[in-house]
This record gives C-alpha cells, sequence and structure tokens, in this order.
C-alpha cells in the first residue's frame, strides 16, 4: 500500500495554503463547515491561480470540476475543468482521486496534502502543498470542496 500523502496543517509551509485555511475558518462562523456563497471569485482573488473546485456528485459518487486554476493547469498540463473525476485522466488514477475527494467529503474537515507530482512542462517531479476544504449550502452536508494547491519549488524549475 502507498505511503499516504495526508499530512497535519503543521507540516505545511505555504503561506498560500495557511493563508487560504485561516479563510476558510473565519467563513465558518461558528458552523462546522463555511457555507459556499463565501466562496467567490472575488474573495478567491488571493489563491485564483491555485484553485480547484469541484462539486459533490451524489454524495461522492462522483465529483465534477467546477474550475482550475491556471497554475494548476500550467503544472498539470491539462485543464480538467467541466469534466467528472471518473472521466478525467489523472497521474495517479481516476479511482485515487475519487478516494481523496470522498475522504475529505466524508470527514467534512480540511484535508492536507503534501508529495510531488509530475510537472508538465518538463516531466520532472515537483513538489506540492495543498488544503482541500469542505463547503456546503447549509444544513452541514459537504456539496462542494475548495482546494488550494501550491507548488513552492516551481520557480526554480524553470518557471516561464
Amino acid at each position: 500500500m502507498a505511503k499516504s500523502d495526508i499530512v497535519t496543517e503543521n507540516d505545511i509551509s505555504s503561506a498560500l495554503i495557511l493563508s487560504f485555511h485561516r479563510f476558510w475558518k473565519e467563513c465558518c462562523e461558528g458552523d462546522p463547515i463555511p457555507h459556499r456563497t463565501h466562496f467567490t471569485p472575488e474573495s478567491l482573488l488571493p489563491w485564483i491561480g491555485h484553485v480547484q473546485i469541484v462539486e459533490v456528485i451524489d454524495g461522492g459518487r462522483d465529483f465534477y470540476h467546477r474550475i482550475i486554476g491556471t497554475v494548476i493547469v500550467t503544472v498539470i498540463g491539462r485543464d480538467l475543468s467541466r469534466k467528472y473525476v471518473s472521466e478525467s485522466d489523472y497521474q495517479i488514477g481516476a479511482a485515487a482521486m475519487l478516494a481523496r475527494y470522498r475522504e475529505t467529503t466524508a470527514r467534512a474537515i480540511p484535508t492536507f496534502r503534501k508529495g510531488s507530482m509530475i510537472w508538465a512542462l518538463n516531466k520532472s517531479w515537483i513538489p506540492f502543498e495543498s488544503v482541500t476544504a469542505p463547503v456546503s449550502h447549509g444544513g452541514g452536508e459537504v456539496d462542494q470542496l475548495v482546494t488550494v494547491i501550491d507548488f513552492p519549488d516551481r520557480g526554480r524549475q524553470g518557471e516561464r
């Protein structure tokens, strides 16, 4: 079995990830999960190129990529926006991505990850840090996940 890339908040060094997590907590306003109306393009501006939003379909049977930020698209080399996760091509496989999203949906708390992924520009491994945070229309049921991914070494990997 592969080693999990789930880490704690204390293992994250990216200011981008930590600032988004603070924003998510502020949006909770005393609720366990914030209302998705807090997550507008304007409010997400500090993280916008690093944001990935997926809709939870049928309680987690599948997930739909609402939007993938331009930085993420550049690193992975394709735009998965407006595609179902089950039908998307991931380096780790669609089943693994579905499992990740289902886990965060079920836990209903932010999930921090740290590891490496293939960078499309030169096919090298590039480190990443991320947080996937649940949001809701209300009532506590997770119906959307907002992920912010940072690639701390990207500028040192020959970024153009």
